[in-house]
């Protein structure tokens, strides 16, 4: 498994994390009680995460023989379930509760870029989230892994945004290039992009 490789790092050493995770806040009692100073992407803040140390998922469709002269799609798009790997935390018994009692609203996953946003301080910046929606709780193992928990979840709606910066320095600071959004409703079949 890709996540035995961070546990000597993580639990006996430092490693600056690059991905955080939301499981949607107050609202839903999966409160993690811990806050980074990050620089937010839309909703997506530093309130109420941890650190994701691996993480897993992909989408794909079936294609027919590629020596054909038109490809054609036979069947809808497949997302895989998405895999995470936290640290033990209040939110893991949560967890195994949400297993038993029904879907969670949203979990958003975020990467963390260190780029010098222009501010007064050096922090980090979400640059890119994957915001999954209605998510089933498949697989929790909090106990294999040290101070780590394996978790799985499927959904039904994914929201991608990401924002794409300059690397080049215009009065000593990054310059946004623009942010692009993808979401997609396999409930419904359909997706729709946005800038």
């Amino acid at each position: 498994m890709i996540w035995i490789d961070f546990k000597k790092d993580y639990v006996e050493g430092s490693i600056t994390p690059t991905k955080i995770i939301n499981f949607g806040g107050t609202e839903s009692g999966l409160t993690t009680d811990v806050k980074m100073d990050v620089t937010a992407l839309g909703d997506c803040n530093g309130e109420q995460i941890l650190d994701v140390l691996a993480c897993s998922g992909f989408y794909e469709t079936s294609t027919l023989n590629f020596r054909l002269p038109n490809l054609h799609k036979p069947g809808a798009a497949r997302a895989s379930d998405v895999w995470v790997v936290i640290p033990d935390n209040v939110v893991v018994p949560k967890l195994v509760q949400k297993l038993h009692q029904g879907a969670i609203d949203k979990i958003k996953i975020s990467s963390l870029a260190y780029i010098d946003a222009g501010g007064p301080k050096d922090q980090p910046r979400i640059v890119q989230t994957v915001e999954y929606s209605t998510c089933f709780m498949k697989y929790v193992d909090p106990m294999s892994y040290g101070f780590l928990t394996v978790f799985s979840f499927s959904f039904v709606k994914v929201k991608m945004t990401q924002v794409d910066i300059k690397q080049i320095s215009e009065g000593g600071k990054n310059v946004d290039a623009g942010t692009y959004v993808y979401e997609f409703d396999y409930n419904a079949s359909s997706g729709a992009k946005g800038a």
